[in-house]
């Protein structure tokens, strides 16, 4: 016990050094204690029991809410809003791999993976919300308490497996597919069998893969050391073959639904993977005045208007608008060249350009983000061959650079609608186990199945469509 009392103002300057309010984050309630037991020894002071701290806590940040987190026998009271500052002596202690172990679900021969892997400001990351059953249009031959036991079970999996990956234990992923699905409980397995179900575990799986996706890599200019690529790329590889032997004996279009879901995931990491690699040779090219001279000297020499003119006689239909769009692009792309802006700025210009190119037009017209998203595409892949093929003719000394700057562009592009199109099918699927649209169900499962190389019409599924 120290000699000094203890000082709320004290505590509270000491809080807010330490913590900070984090979105999705949480921290377990016994373990913020331990902290402040461990800031007390070290000033001396007399500590207040748990309780009371608790109340000094949300004086401290009044928006936090408290959440009972874990398996069943195994769940603790996490404070949920709040994470260690970057900067706080705590940070090291909570995520280094003394901190992950005491969790009780890490191995000793991960530590080092851990350290050298793990996002560790990630950890304690929460799901999004999944839909709640009350949204959901269930058939009236299907039990609501069914299907809101199975959504308990099958958010806790998903939680798991988050967990488990941020930690950088990916093989353990396997374990937990396998004893999850092959382990489903027998009044259970029957409602695998509802179309409605099967996109309600579409929903889920996208809004898991997007997290995933977004706590390994939040973005593709984050330098990643090459064992962690190679960790990641080994991962999307073996998910599809895990996938397969957990699935076994279950319904073909839950099969279906989930290996398309979990393929084009797959895709979207061995993509990132990909640019993280592109964007860190770009940076090293971009941020050299001399070749960003040497860039903008290029430029300035080819035939913009002949290829602007080449590039519309691809597309379908064509307006003054559409021609407008690309000058002005054009235009913004010399500007950075220019101005020897920095990577980020170039992937801030992509970013807007899906914007305008993509989604606002789709968002206009519901139903039109593929067709557009591919006319894009081709538009964007003609302009960007003949700037090349341009430069080639002219033997530009810039050459390599605008090569280079070309596939990163084209990787990143694609990384964008490739994501725009996941994020559709899984809004899709909302829409239809919400009964928005129960046409698309039928639209959406023939999709899938098509992907699967199976042709099928909607007329295929017939009366059997909610069975």
């Amino acid at each position: 016990r120290g000699s000094k009392p203890h000082s709320t103002p004290l505590t509270l300057k000491w809080l807010e050094e330490n913590y900070e309010i984090a979105e999705g984050v949480c921290i377990p309630r016994s373990t913020l204690y331990l902290h402040y037991l461990d800031f007390c020894e070290r000033n001396d002071s007399n500590p207040i029991n748990a309780a009371s701290f608790g109340k000094i806590i949300r004086q401290q940040f009044p928006q936090i809410t408290t959440r009972r987190l874990g398996t069943r026998g195994q769940s603790k009271y996490h404070y949920y809003g709040i994470g260690v500052r970057e900067t706080s002596s705590y940070y090291d202690i909570m995520y280094s791999s003394k901190g992950i172990q005491s969790a009780g679900d890490g191995k000793k021969e991960c530590s080092k993976q851990v350290i050298a892997y793990s996002p560790r400001s990630k950890l304690g990351t929460l799901l999004p919300d999944f839909p709640s059953v009350r949204e959901i249009k269930i058939p009236a031959n299907i039990e609501e308490e069914k299907v809101s036991t199975f959504l308990v079970m099958y958010r806790t999996h998903c939680q798991r497996i988050l967990d488990t990956v941020i930690r950088a234990n990916f093989d353990e992923v396997q374990n937990f597919l396998m004893h999850f699905w092959q382990g489903m409980p027998s009044h259970i397995v029957p409602i695998l069998d509802s179309s409605t179900i099967v996109m309600l575990v579409g929903v889920c799986d996208s809004i898991l893969y997007k997290a995933v996706s977004s706590v390994l890599m939040p973005t593709v200019l984050q330098a990643l050391p090459e064992s962690l690529t190679q960790v990641i790329r080994r991962f999307a590889k073996q998910l599809d073959e895990w996938l397969m032997l957990a699935l076994n004996n279950l319904p073909d279009t839950l099969r279906r639904v989930k290996f398309d879901l979990a393929r084009r995931f797959s895709q979207v990491l061995r993509r990132q993977t990909s640019l993280n690699h592109l964007c860190q040779a770009a940076r090293t090219v971009i941020h050299s005045s001399d070749i960003t001279s040497q860039m903008l000297d290029d430029w300035l020499n080819i035939d913009l208007n002949s290829i602007i003119k080449q590039t519309l006689y691809t597309m379908d239909q064509y307006t003054d608008k559409d021609h407008m769009i690309i000058v002005n692009l054009c235009s913004e792309f010399e500007k950075l060249l220019e101005e020897q802006s920095a990577i980020e700025c170039y992937i801030e210009w992509l970013d807007n350009m899906v914007d305008k190119c993509v989604v606002q037009p789709s968002s206009k017209k519901p139903g039109t983000l593929r067709k557009i998203a591919r006319q894009f595409l081709l538009m964007w892949s003609c302009f960007g061959t003949r700037v090349i093929r341009d430069m080639t003719l002219h033997s530009a000394p810039s050459f390599g650079s605008f090569h280079l700057l070309h596939l990163m562009f084209d990787d990143y592009v694609l990384y964008l609608v490739e994501s725009l199109h996941g994020q559709e099918k899984g809004h899709d699927f909302l829409r239809t186990i919400k009964g928005e649209d129960t046409g698309k169900m039928i639209i959406s499962l023939c999709w899938v199945f098509g992907r699967q190389g199976i042709p099928l019409s909607p007329y295929d599924f017939g009366s059997n469509m909610y069975k």
